[in-house]
C-alpha cells in the first residue's frame, strides 16, 4: 500500500503547513468572502466592494493578505486590476467550507 494513505494516518508534515497556511488566509470572514466571489471569476476591486458592501482601503488590504498568501494575483489593465484566483487547489476548499456552513446552518448546528 505504498503511497496510499489508511485513515488515521498522519498528514505529511508538509502538507500540514500548507493546509495551516490556508485557513489562517481565509480565516477573516471578508477573505473567505472575497475567495467566494472570486470562484465565480475575475472581479475588480469596486466590483468586490460593491458586492460585499465595503470599503475600498479595507478590500484593498485583504486582497493583499490573499496575494501574500499566493490565494490571489491582480491583472493590471490599465487603471483597473482584475484579482483572480492563483492557486488552483483554492476553488474546491472553499466550495468545500461553502458546503459545510449550509450543512450547518441547515442542522442548526451553528455555533457562535
Amino acid at each position: 500500500m505504498d503511497g496510499e494513505r489508511q485513515i488515521g494516518q498522519a498528514i505529511e508534515l508538509r502538507e500540514v503547513d500548507e493546509l495551516a497556511a490556508f485557513l489562517k488566509a481565509v480565516a477573516n470572514p471578508a477573505r473567505l468572502r472575497i475567495l467566494a466571489l472570486l470562484c465565480e471569476g475575475d472581479q475588480q476591486v469596486s466590483e468586490l466592494e460593491s458586492r460585499l458592501d465595503l470599503g475600498q482601503a479595507y478590500v484593498s488590504q485583504q486582497l493583499a493578505r490573499l496575494r501574500s498568501a499566493g490565494l490571489v494575483t491582480g491583472d493590471r489593465h490599465g487603471r483597473e486590476v482584475r484579482y483572480r484566483l492563483l492557486d488552483p487547489r483554492t476553488q474546491p476548499l472553499v466550495e468545500f467550507i461553502g458546503q459545510w456552513q449550509n450543512t450547518q446552518s441547515n442542522n442548526g448546528a451553528s455555533r457562535r
